[in-house]
């Protein structure tokens, strides 16, 4: 099966939930596709003018496709994602929770060095000590072919349904 056809599959399944945007920047970085998914919950007494509470969720998708998957092009996925992440952020007091992935596609097996800071890479950050919610940031390596995925435990939950289609 073509290398094309599975990612083109991937970003079907997501655009039944998320605004895909494909030919995307992060930074510097040129992307294959960008995923993102809003939601916000409200309760209100009698009417609209009057709410009680509002709850934000954001989830947020990245896919970068370097020519090489090497230690410095993973770390500086990271550091672009990481500053996407600082100016994107919501602040309002509705918001509650923030989750940004970047996987980075390989067509190749990566070095055991690379599993290896792909499997720690987690960050978790308060905004306004909690207040305002929080920010997660997980960072993962996926082949090509959805054969394997290496990505913080806490990060798998969050991706694994939408790679149900490598297993068709």
């Amino acid at each position: 099966m073509p290398i094309e056809l599975p990612l083109r599959q991937l970003q079907n399944a997501l655009k039944h939930q998320f605004d895909v945007y494909e030919d995307d920047h992060l930074g510097q970085l040129p992307l294959r596709f960008s995923a993102h998914y809003q939601r916000r919950d409200e309760r209100y007494i009698l009417s609209k003018k009057a709410t009680v509470w509002s709850v934000e969720n954001n989830q947020h998708f990245f896919f970068y496709e370097p020519k090489e998957a090497t230690m410095e092009t993973f770390s500086e996925f990271v550091r672009e994602l990481d500053a996407h992440i600082h100016t994107k952020t919501s602040h309002s007091s509705q918001h509650m929770s923030s989750i940004y992935i970047g996987l980075l596609l390989t067509a190749t097996a990566p070095s055991p060095e690379l599993c290896q800071a792909a499997r720690r890479c987690r960050s978790l950050s308060f905004i306004k000590w909690g207040l305002h919610g929080w920010a997660e940031r997980y960072a993962g390596i996926l082949l090509q072919d959805g054969s394997q995925l290496y990505a913080h435990k806490k990060g798998k939950p969050f991706i694994e349904p939408f790679l149900q289609i490598y297993k068709t």
